[in-house]
C-alpha cells in the first residue's frame, strides 16, 4: 500500500500544471497520485458548463452530467501523464463541498501532500469568500503546495 499525493482536478489550466508537479514529485519519493473530481453542491460551476459545452456534453439529467463530466475529466488528467512516468494512478470522484472534501479526502494516513492549482474554474463567489486552495491550504493537516 503506497502512500498518496491527492492532486484535484477541475479541468483549469492550474489544475494542469499542478498534476506535473505531482508527477515529478510522485516519482522522486515513490508516491501513488490520486486524481480527485469534486462534484460541487448545488452544481456544476459555469467554467466546468463551458467546458462541457466544448467537449458536447448536452442534455443530460444532472446527476448523469455531473458524473459524466467529472470522469471525463478524470480520464483527461490521467491520459495526460506519461506511460513511462512510472507514477501508479488512482480517481475518485466525489460529492459536496470541494474544500471540505479534499480536506476529508486528506485525513488517509496514506496521503503525504496535496498538489493543486492555485486558481481553478470557481465563479465570482469564490473570489469573494475565499478561493478553494485557501481554505485547504489553512485547513488540511498534510503539507499542501499550490502551483500557479
Amino acid at each position: 500500500m503506497s502512500h498518496q499525493i491527492i492532486v484535484p482536478v477541475d479541468g483549469s489550466r492550474h489544475a494542469l500544471r499542478a498534476l506535473g508537479v505531482a508527477v515529478d514529485l510522485a516519482r522522486q519519493r515513490g508516491l501513488e497520485v490520486l486524481l480527485l473530481h469534486v462534484v460541487p453542491a448545488g452544481g456544476v460551476p459555469e467554467g466546468l458548463q463551458q467546458w462541457a459545452e466544448i467537449e458536447h456534453v448536452h442534455e443530460m439529467p444532472q446527476w448523469l452530467y455531473d458524473e459524466g463530466l467529472a470522469k471525463n475529466l478524470l480520464e483527461s488528467a490521467r491520459s495526460s501523464i506519461s506511460a513511462d512516468a512510472g507514477v501508479e494512478v488512482t480517481q475518485r470522484v466525489e460529492y459536496g463541498n470541494v474544500a471540505k472534501c479534499i480536506i476529508n479526502q486528506s485525513m488517509s494516513a496514506r496521503v503525504e501532500m496535496i498538489v493543486m492549482g492555485s486558481r481553478g474554474l470557481s465563479d465570482f463567489a469564490g473570489l469573494v469568500l475565499g478561493s478553494v486552495a485557501h481554505r485547504v491550504a489553512h485547513d488540511a493537516r498534510c503539507p499542501v503546495v499550490t502551483v500557479t
